[in-house]
């Protein structure tokens, strides 16, 4: 299986044991408060639910972190096995049924047709609840080949590599991990897969590849009114903004070099 290849591939055989236990889907249905087209995505698009590996101070050497904001004392990786009727657009409401129904931060191995995707959520507390918890940004990495030979991916894998991530405590563990799956979902954007952990370049980062989507948005926008034109001289217009946009990207994408 793909996602048994990419746990193996990251070293978390050589430091952890495996569960392989099957989670009910029952229990994300009474858990996640699901309305009815949620619990049909989780009946009609997945095969199953396992917790693959838990990690805890118990079974590895990282120490818990607890603030007023996060509780991380531990990482769960969750494989789901989805069936061949499942859809990409799918995928981000099965991901988040899982991380919500699940306070504890969760790394997603999405399984279908000997690929993967990885999905991360960074989860704080509740100020209102502290038994519930706040989901931030979902990442998603695109479908993953492992026996492709992609160096993107392979540089994915190294960063996301036991070895290549901090033990500090939980928190720093699946920042690092998320950051990896943010970075390799860029990719497309960045060129090539570009970590930064340091928090100031990475905000820099972060605000030129908003530049860049807002600008290609712009770009699908006058490209979808040009199809339509029928005046010659409009054509033209549409075809200069798309050409002026073009040029401010690539030279957006120069600087996150």
């Amino acid at each position: 299986m793909a996602g048994l290849t990419f746990y193996r591939m990251i070293g978390l055989d050589d430091k952890v044991r495996p569960l392989h236990k099957k989670l009910d889907k029952k229990m994300f249905y009474d858990f996640a408060d699901l309305n009815k087209k949620e619990k049909d995505y989780i009946t009609k698009y997945v095969e199953r639910i396992e917790l693959t590996y838990l990690l805890t101070p118990s079974t590895i050497n990282i120490q818990p972190f607890i603030n007023e904001n996060y509780h991380y004392e531990g990482v769960m990786f969750i494989t789901i096995q989805l069936r061949e009727e499942a859809k990409d657009n799918h995928l981000p409401v099965i991901g988040e049924i899982i991380q919500g129904a699940l306070p504890n931060p969760v790394v997603i191995v999405f399984e279908k047709q000997e690929r993967i995707q990885v999905s991360t959520c960074l989860k704080r507390l509740n100020k209102v609840d502290s038994s519930q918890v706040v989901l931030e940004h979902f990442h998603y990495t695109p479908w993953i080949d492992l026996h492709a030979h992609d160096e993107t991916v392979e540089k994915f894998l190294r960063a996301v590599h036991i070895t290549s991530i901090s033990f500090y405590n939980f928190f720093e563990f699946y920042k690092e991990f998320d950051l990896a799956v943010q970075a390799l979902q860029q990719a497309d954007i960045t060129g090539t897969f570009y970590l930064i952990k340091d928090e100031k370049q990475y905000a820099k980062q972060q605000q030129l590849i908003a530049q860049i989507q807002a600008y290609e948005a712009e770009i699908t926008k006058w490209k979808n009114k040009m199809k339509k034109e029928t005046q010659f001289n409009r054509k033209v217009e549409y075809n200069m903004k798309i050409q002026q946009l073009t040029k401010q990207v690539e030279q957006l994408k120069q600087q996150l070099q």
